[in-house]
Order: C-alpha cells, then sequence, then structure tokens
C-alpha cells in the first residue's frame, strides 16, 4: 500500500505542472507580438511628417475689390487697367511657393488668365513679389504671406475687358493643400 499512495501522490503532482514548455514559448510569442503591434500602431503616428495642412485652416481672404484706375506702381496697376486686390484676413505659415492662384470662369471650369496678367503679393503699398501666370511661380518662393497684405490681379492692358464674374482660388501646394475660393470678381 505504501507503494500505491507514493504513486498517487505522484501522479497528482504531475498533474499540477501547468502547460508544456512548447505551448508556454508560443503562447510568449503571441504575446509579444500582439504587444508589438499595438506598439507600433501607437507610435507610428508621431514619426510621421507634418503631411498636408488644409489651406482652408490657414488662409482666408476678403471681397475683392476691383482698383480700376487705381495710379501706377506701388500696385503695378495704371490708369484704365482692370486691377483687382484681394485682401488677405488670414494667413498662418504661408508662403508664395505653397499658394498658387487659379481662374475659373462662372461655370466654375478652370480658364487661363488673360494675356499679360500680372499677379503681386503687396504690404503696406509696397511690391513684395508678382509673377505672371504663365510662368506659374512667384519670383520668390519664400516670401511669408500676412494678414493685412493684399494680392492684386492686373489683367494688363486698357483694353482688356477684365475678369468681371469670374472667380479666383488660392490653390494650396506642398505642405498645403486643397482650395480656398473667393466670392466672384467684381
Amino acid at each position: 500500500m505504501y507503494l500505491d499512495a507514493r504513486a498517487g501522490r505522484s501522479w497528482r503532482r504531475n498533474r499540477k505542472k501547468g502547460v508544456s514548455p512548447i505551448i508556454a514559448t508560443i503562447l510568449l510569442v503571441a504575446i509579444t507580438v500582439v504587444l508589438a503591434a499595438v506598439l507600433y500602431v501607437l507610435i507610428s503616428g508621431l514619426t510621421k511628417g507634418p503631411g498636408n495642412t488644409p489651406l482652408g485652416t490657414a488662409y482666408s481672404w476678403e471681397s475683392p475689390l476691383n482698383t480700376t484706375s487705381t495710379t501706377s506702381p506701388p500696385m503695378g496697376c495704371v490708369a484704365s487697367d482692370f486691377c483687382y486686390s484681394l485682401g488677405i484676413s488670414s494667413a498662418s505659415g504661408i508662403n508664395t511657393g505653397n499658394l498658387k492662384l487659379d481662374l475659373k470662369s462662372s461655370t466654375g471650369a478652370s480658364i487661363a488668365f488673360p494675356a499679360n496678367t500680372k499677379i503681386t503679393l503687396v504690404n503696406a503699398g509696397t511690391n513684395v513679389t508678382s509673377y505672371t501666370p504663365s510662368k506659374g511661380t512667384w519670383l520668390s518662393a519664400s516670401v511669408p504671406v500676412s494678414a493685412g497684405e493684399s494680392i492684386v490681379i492686373n489683367t494688363g492692358t486698357a483694353g482688356n475687358t477684365g475678369l468681371l464674374g469670374d472667380f479666383v482660388s488660392a490653390v494650396g501646394q506642398g505642405s498645403f493643400s486643397g482650395t480656398v475660393t473667393t466670392t466672384a470678381l467684381p
């Protein structure tokens, strides 16, 4: 009987051992993989670059003004030219390299600016930088755009009928995305 009692205790001890070493290893590897995946998801959002900022959160402008018959510089308009001034009411972190202007007809289709059109960023009556829409880029791509400045669109010659009824959109490029549409030009 003594041998049988010992055998019973030995059997109970074997039964109380836990999971096999193979199962334990598989469980440890699975837990480690799950924790690594969760940590990757949490950290991956912090390691990405700034991405694209919506243009509407950083840029807005006032209603456009028709500045026809404006005197010559600094705005670049001469008497009887069709000029439009778009006052910038807010601009946060944008420079001229992030901003392109797009012209749309009253039906919403993109159209080309008239020949000889010049677009100028004006600060307190002084030309800061300008570009010709056919060439597509500002002369100085790194000039900050600030609230209180104006973008003046000069359609060129006195015989030009202007952009009456058309729309001008500010288009974000690079780290700014999307468009900001103005009301129709007067």
